[in-house]
């Protein structure tokens, strides 16, 4: 056997396992990241030409290059401007978030760029010749100055300024325009400058941006130079509200057109009507705080704000001698005199049917300002109301042009008595096309028109029917509920209308009688029978084809209910289900319990009502609408007549918006079914911008014939104009009070 090879004296180098090496890689990358600059695709290409023309031999001497030319061009600016606080020395951390006042700055630029000797140039006095120097333009512009017409200002360039003015563009005190150093900053300042606009308003000043002049400046003595205006220091803003740009001192770089950066800013912030703008809960010194300060010089401003309701209006004034800066900041656009919240606040009010009084005690709550209620009535009178009626007979029109289409028209007809207190004053007869399940027609009848409450369904009726009637629509059959005199009207003046019962006004009644009796002594079982005589009252009706019919399967009801299945009327000999197994308790002949069912169920009444019953369609959707009324106009509130009927005519627009939603289903197609509490409220209301729409568009510019039409409905006047009004003193005469009786008015008793 071969001898083994006796171990190796020196060390063994240990190898590093897999884990180790990916280790050591990961934290050199983290060190070599730490020092790694991302400067973009298009950078690129210009830092290898840079470092080609240059003969620099790696990236970090041009790194080292560009660092040096932007730090010596900061101490050029910083000799031209001589500030007490900050010289050619200065840390270059103090300077972070400082900017150059726009005053500084002349003429204007028609390309952003820098050349390598710009510098500011109203910071020294120029005492060359007199081509190179402008004692008017060396001083800072005025408030006069600025205000002066641009055809009359001088149209003369110097020799501070690199490029020719642009005419109708900005005011002398600056060389860029405010949107490019928006989102822009030049190479030749070390800080970056962050603007932002705090006002809605005019502002009269031009914003402070940033930039240079080329020009010789002359050394003067300490003595001679003019008082420097402070520096304007604006607050920091995070990154991504500012875009930074890098531009090479060698090859200058043309920044994007005045054109295109306007075109820009107006696709980002497009106008938008009032209506559509979003809003926000400002505090008061939260927005008075933004007003303290001028914007140029930094001085303190007085501020003057004047409220109209949500409105509020500042107007600021610098106090400084030379600046006398001055603008006014309006917190909502004006239409015309009308502040746009207010009236925005009184339509939102009345188009979603809440009460101003209850909306007025939230915001006071909150204390945020608001108007009067007087304020709040003469927006509803003069603009929403107009508003309302337009687009309901806009909307009542469509609807009626689709009934004359139709080959049948079958309509359902109910009233609801508006009672504030303890008196029947309105009363609003709607009539509902059963086929689309849409409101068509609102009547508003007041009381004392009609001699009492009791005919104002009677006025109703007449009046939707004569509407239809104009408006050329074939009405084939009416649905009411259970009225002598209706019947007796349509024979009378609509004999070619059908007019049938709604079965639940029948089912209703009978149902409460046979309540009534199941309580009384050995009728307890007649409990039980109470579901089945409701189905079978609906069965009857829907499933006969003839009147003869309906009151042939509604009489067999009572022997059904003794376990007799055959009956003595051919129209209906038996009864259709199979022959039951299931043991209840059914009534027995000759008997207390049965006697009192048959009064009731088959007394002349009752079977007249039967033959009416509608055999097709019902009224429950009527119902609902009914149901819906008092979300818009509860019967606790009174309101006036025109308010009334376009708070009803809210109600038919809401209404007919999701008369035709159907119940959600599950992933499975099942019904959902929700916790009444949890449920959430999915009704659409694009009726509500379509008014907005109308009031700002339309309106509010040009209110005289919408108040025209509003004017042409029929006003009945007040309850009590009917009265006799009496004089102050006698009412205050007659009412007598025991508390101020003496004792000798007194009748002992």
């Amino acid at each position: 056997m071969a001898e083994k090879m006796p171990p190796t004296t020196g060390a063994s180098r240990k190898r590093k396992t897999f884990f180790e090496k990916a280790t050591a890689k990961k934290n050199a990358d983290a060190e070599r990241s730490k020092t790694r600059v991302n400067i973009g695709a298009a950078a690129f290409e210009r830092w290898r030409q840079l470092k080609d023309q240059r003969g620099l031999q790696s990236d970090a001497i041009v790194a080292l290059f560009l660092l040096d030319r932007c730090e010596e061009r900061c101490k050029q600016w910083l000799r031209a401007i001589n500030h007490p606080k900050c010289g050619e020395d200065t840390d270059q951390e103090k300077l972070k978030n400082k900017s150059v006042c726009s005053l500084h700055f002349k003429g204007e630029m028609k390309k952003v760029t820098l050349t390598d000797t710009a510098i500011p140039s109203i910071f020294t006095v120029i005492t060359g010749s007199s081509e190179h120097s402008d004692p008017e333009q060396s001083q800072p512009p005025t408030r006069e100055t600025l205000s002066q017409p641009r055809s009359i200002q001088k149209a003369t360039c110097e020799v501070g300024c690199q490029t020719d003015r642009i005419p109708g563009k900005r005011s002398v005190a600056t060389q860029l325009s405010k949107l490019t150093l928006t989102n822009y900053r030049s190479a030749g300042c070390q800080a970056t400058v962050a603007t932002r606009s705090i006002a809605v308003g005019n502002i009269i000043t031009p914003s402070p941006p940033l930039s240079s002049t080329s020009v010789k400046r002359k050394a003067v003595s300490p003595d001679d130079r003019p008082a420097k205006h402070p520096l304007l220091e604006l607050p920091s803003f995070p990154e991504s509200v500012t875009t930074t740009i890098l531009v090479d001192p060698d090859e200058p770089t043309q920044l994007p057109s005045m054109s295109e950066l306007e075109k820009t800013a107006s696709e980002q912030a497009p106008t938008k009507p009032p209506q559509d703008m979003v809003k926000y809960l400002v505090y008061d010194d939260c927005l008075l705080e933004l007003f303290k300060r001028c914007p140029i010089c930094s001085s303190v401003c007085t501020v003057q704000s004047y409220t109209k309701g949500t409105f509020i209006s500042v107007t600021q004034k610098c106090l400084h001698q030379t600046c006398l800066y001055t603008r006014q900041w309006k917190s909502q656009p004006l239409l015309g005199s009308t502040p746009a919240g207010n009236l925005h606040l009184s339509a939102a009010v009345l188009y979603t049917g809440s009460s101003f009084v209850q909306t007025k005690r939230v915001l006071n709550t909150m204390h945020l300002r608001t108007f009067s209620r007087k304020m709040h009535q003469n927006h509803v009178d003069n603009y929403i109301l107009p508003s309302v009626l337009h687009k309901w007979r806009s909307h009542q029109t469509s609807l009626l042009q689709e009934l004359k289409r139709g080959p049948t028209v079958t309509l359902g007809g109910d009233i609801r008595a508006n009672i504030p207190g303890r008196c029947t004053k309105y009363g609003s007869y709607s009539m509902m096309d059963l086929n689309s399940n849409k409101v068509v027609d609102i009547q508003l009848v007041q009381s004392n028109l009609v001699g009492s409450s009791v005919h104002m369904e009677k006025e109703g009726l007449i009046r939707s029917l004569e509407l239809l009637e104009r408006s050329g629509v074939n009405v084939t059959s009416l649905v009411t509920d259970r009225r002598t005199w209706v019947e007796q009207l349509i024979q009378e003046q609509k004999p070619d209308i059908d007019h049938f019962y709604d079965v639940w006004r029948l089912c209703k009644a009978i149902i409460k009688k046979v309540d009534a009796i199941s309580k009384e002594k050995d009728c307890r079982m007649i409990k039980s029978w109470q579901k089945s005589i409701e189905n079978h009252l609906y069965w009857s009706a829907s499933s006969s084809s003839s009147e003869e019919e309906t009151v042939a399967k509604w009489t067999s009801l009572l022997n059904h209910m003794q376990n007799v299945h055959i009956h003595e009327n051919p129209l209906f000999p038996k009864c259709l289900h199979p022959p039951s197994t299931h043991k209840r308790k059914w009534l027995k002949p000759a008997t207390k319990p049965t006697y009192k069912l048959k009064k009731v169920l088959m007394n002349k009444h009752v079977l007249s009502c039967v033959k009416r019953l509608s055999p097709l369609y019902q009224t429950p959707v009527l119902k609902g609408f009914r149901s819906m009324i008092p979300r818009f106009a509860p019967k606790s509130l009174a309101f006036s007549y025109l308010e009334m009927l376009c708070r009803l005519y809210l109600a038919a627009l809401h209404f007919n918006e999701n008369s035709m939603l159907t119940q959600a289903n599950t992933a499975a197609g099942e019904d959902t079914v929700q916790d009444k509490d949890k449920k959430k409220d999915h009704a659409s209301t694009e009726y509500v911008a379509e008014l907005m729409n109308l009031l700002f568009n339309e309106v509010i510019h040009n209110p005289a014939p919408f108040v025209a039409e509003l004017k042409e409905v029929a006003f009945p006047g007040l309850l009590c104009s009917q009265f006799v009004q009496s004089e102050t003193a006698e009412a205050v005469a007659g009412h007598v009070s025991t508390f101020g009786c003496s004792d000798d008015d007194l009748t002992p008793t």
